[in-house]
């Protein structure tokens, strides 16, 4: 793929704003009309100038005259806008308007403040955003007054406990208990319980006592909306207690109750399982198995039933039963993570059995499916000893974004997922480079408002600049007024011109209808500044679709060169290419993926120009302002030679001379009160633009500093991240070395097995034949007397 095509999309963009084609130059004139046709011509000029005038006026009410919104209103206005977003669940949206309100110091002071405070925080909390909802909920719950307390205090326990931040949410509940008349909400006693639940800074005993005073009163009140849920917590505290008895007693209720809630019906079935692990203990297997028998099929508990349920038929000496459960088990979830384990007991069971055959079988499987994985992780390990350059090994791989999955093999990935330090470190990581991709975003965002404020003006403020446009096709509409009006003077004098003064007209009657053909494409009215917006629009799409269909071809360039390099590293035992060659080919893959990374940022910023280009499209097409002025130039020159003869006029004629001098004062009056309105929004521009430029400087500051921040944090998570994921494999790497190894060792115990009944068999059978040789000798013990 060559630059040829990104080439000719950035040169058409760049020439969107060149003018559009030439309309048919205007007729030339007929034949000298009479003073009837001249006098409705004017009429229809006087018609031309009203609407014009409405135009203007509209122009006038609307942008100009009316007094610019105080700083009040915009704060207000700003506020309305992101309830709006808040409302329709656009968190993203909402959160951006809140945060520019409640870092602004004169919004603080405004009533609305602690609402503001509130949308912000809980728009972040929805994106999942705990950090940054944990800081506006915090500061919202320092308010003196506000409606919402519960609410904002419900979600700030919550994200606590998700983050383990376990400072002042004593005092918070506090205060709600005084604001609340001492009795908390349902919904906020369950989230603190909760809360408490998860504490890991209080001593165990201590964390258990207060967790368990705060869930028994939901757990006693009868239909509550949180009484099953705080049920099943008082369970597992008495499981953590060692009162596994207690702990039967509290869930059998919940296993037994009939429930259509999805939630529900959920805690049922954690109620079961849980009770079929408390019966095992205790050594009620019957009732064991009675309890893992409720679990549905379409339940995720079920495969982890059905390998306990084996257990407890391993327990109570019924192999047979328990192998038949590792066979369904094996059946409805072969891909399940007890799986492996499974197939294991399975041996074992036919080894118990005495099916050789199908134990030894079992057992290949398991060593012939794992081992192979066992052996790539492990060179995996040996050649990346040094956890950091493992990690900027895998980020490479994965385009500067974490996965520790990637160099797995597949069937390693259920055993990497499940383990929890990886996945927040994989969760921390992104976060990180969330965090950096956004500061770097916002600095090229603040480039791009200061440039356009100094290269682009009106086209930042869209109201503003809808006012100048109306303007302008005012000012082009009392232009055609002025030819109109020059076309009838010039109708009514042409038979009193000499011959040098008609051919000078004629010399500026050419050049004028030179430019007269430009001049008839811009619009004069609403309707056609419309219009002509759609067609700017159209254009700017079109590439803008054939921009994306190339973004296409470039990230499919990227992927096929991650999987070469993936394949060339899979392969690399296999292949008989020499180093030299293998080098070679991965300088040119080098180079290739340079070419396309510069490509990708080529494209990337003629999308952005496009961008602009579509939010400008209804602009000012390049030189109508000049085009305007010459045209008008033009018009004077032509009056000034046409006035020079209106004195040689007489009666009817001269009538209709004054009439189109009047028809002129008319317009030049509007094209005053045009220069006026141009002039007031140039200056609206200036102030909006200083006042937006001063809060984008102050923000590119702020974002220094996060960028310092964010860099420092980076750098410090790739040691961590690194080391994490780097023993994550290795712990990957145990399980499987685990797997296989204890596959041998049943492979050992078959055969081990297998003799030992061969060698009982055959004492068996020398015990027997020594048996029959005594019998045999005491039944001829007289047959032998009598011979001798």
């Amino acid at each position: 793929m060559s630059t040829s095509r990104l080439h000719a999309l950035l040169l058409t963009a760049a020439t969107l704003v060149a003018p559009g084609s030439a309309r048919a130059a205007e007729a030339p004139a007929p034949s000298p009309p009479s003073a009837q046709e001249l006098s409705s011509r004017l009429e229809q000029v006087s018609g031309q100038l009203k609407t014009a005038e409405e135009n203007l006026r509209f122009v006038e009410t609307q942008f100009t005259q009316r007094p610019e919104p105080g700083e009040d209103e915009l704060l207000l206005r700003r506020f309305s806008d992101g309830e709006i977003q808040y409302q329709l669940e656009d968190w993203a949206a909402a959160s951006v308007l809140f945060y520019d309100l409640v870092g602004d110091p004169k919004f603080r002071a405004r009533g609305r403040y602690a609402d503001a405070l509130f949308y912000l925080g809980d728009s972040l909390y929805r994106q999942q955003n705990d950090v940054g909802a944990r800081i506006y909920l915090r500061e919202l719950l320092t308010q003196s007054d506000t409606k919402h307390y519960r609410d904002a205090l419900v979600r700030y326990v919550e994200i606590a406990g998700r983050l383990n931040q376990f400072t002042g949410i004593d005092e918070y509940i506090e205060r709600a208990r005084h604001l609340l008349g001492g009795q908390l909400p349902p919904e906020l006693e369950y989230v603190y319980a909760k809360w408490l639940f998860k504490r890991t800074d209080l001593p165990e005993a201590e964390r258990r006592q207060r967790a368990r005073a705060a869930f028994q009163p939901l757990a006693t009140t009868t239909g509550g909306r949180f009484q099953k849920q705080s049920a099943y917590f008082l369970g597992v505290l008495s499981v953590q207690e060692g009162n596994y008895a207690g702990a039967v007693e509290q869930f059998r209720p919940l296993a037994a109750e009939a429930v259509q809630e999805p939630e529900l019906q959920r805690l049922k079935e954690l109620a079961s399982l849980s009770l079929g692990r408390l019966l095992y203990e205790l050594g009620r297997l019957d009732e064991a198995l009675d309890r893992y028998a409720e679990i549905p099929r379409e339940s995720a508990s079920f495969v982890d039933s059905l390998y306990e349920m084996a257990w407890v038929h391993v327990k109570k000496g019924d192999f047979e039963k328990a192998k038949n459960a590792t066979d369904i088990l094996l059946l409805v979830g072969p891909e399940a993570s007890v799986a492996p384990d499974a197939r294991l007991l399975q041996g074992h069971l036919q080894l118990k059995l005495h099916k050789y055959d199908e134990a030894t079988a079992t057992y290949e499987e398991v060593v012939g499916t794992y081992k192979p994985v066992r052996d790539q992780v492990d060179a995996l390990l040996k050649a990346n000893q040094d956890p950091v350059a493992y990690f900027d090994k895998l980020l490479a791989r994965n385009e500067r974004t974490l996965d520790v999955t990637t160099l797995l093999p597949p069937m390693a990935l259920q055993f990497a997922t499940t383990q929890e330090e990886v996945a927040k470190a994989v969760a921390m990581q992104k976060d990180i480079d969330s965090s950096r991709e956004s500061v770097d975003e916002s600095k090229a965002i603040a480039t791009r408002i200061l440039r356009a404020l100094d290269e682009r003006g009106l086209q930042v403020f869209p109201e503003l600049q809808e006012g100048y446009q109306r303007a302008d096709a005012v000012d082009s509409a009392l232009v055609r007024t002025e030819q109109h009006l020059v076309q009838v003077e010039g109708d009514v004098l042409r038979g009193r011109l000499r011959p040098e003064e008609l051919t000078a007209l004629e010399t500026v009657r050419r050049e004028r209808e030179a430019l007269g053909a430009r001049l008839a494409t811009l619009p004069t009215t609403p309707q056609e500044l419309e219009a002509r917006r759609e067609r700017m629009q159209s254009k700017v799409d079109e590439l803008d679709r054939d921009a994306f269909q190339l973004s296409f071809e470039i990230q499919s360039m990227q992927a096929s060169s991650t999987g070469m390099r993936k394949w060339l590293e899979d392969t690399r035992a296999e292949r008989t290419s020499t180093p030299a060659e293998e080098q070679e080919f991965l300088e040119q893959l080098h180079n290739e993926e340079q070419t396309v990374e510069t490509l990708k940022a080529e494209l990337k910023l003629l999308r952005s120009h496009l961008a602009d280009e579509r939010a400008s499209a209804s602009a000012f097409v390049s030189g109508e302002d000049v085009l305007r002025v010459q045209y008008r130039e033009l018009l004077q020159r032509e009056h000034a030679l046409l006035t020079a003869a209106e004195q040689r006029l007489s009666g009817e004629d001269a009538a209709l001379v004054a009439r189109t001098h009047e028809t002129r004062q008319r317009s030049e009056a509007l094209r005053a009160r045009v220069d006026t309105a141009r002039q007031v929004l140039r200056a609206q521009v200036e102030r909006r633009g200083e006042v937006i430029k001063g809060k984008v400087l102050a923000e590119q500051r702020l974002l220094q500093d996060y960028h310092q921040e964010v860099t420092s944090v980076s750098g410090d998570a790739r040691n961590m991240v690194g080391r994490i994921a780097f023993e994550s494999i290795q712990k990957v790497r145990k399980q499987f070395y685990d797997l296989v190894l204890k596959a041998d060792v049943g492979l050992v115990d078959v055969a081990f097995t297998r003799k030992q009944d061969k060698t009982t068999e055959i004492q068996k059978l020398s015990a027997q034949k020594d048996k029959d040789l005594r019998d045999l000798e005491k039944e001829f013990e007289e047959v032998l007397k009598d011979e001798k």
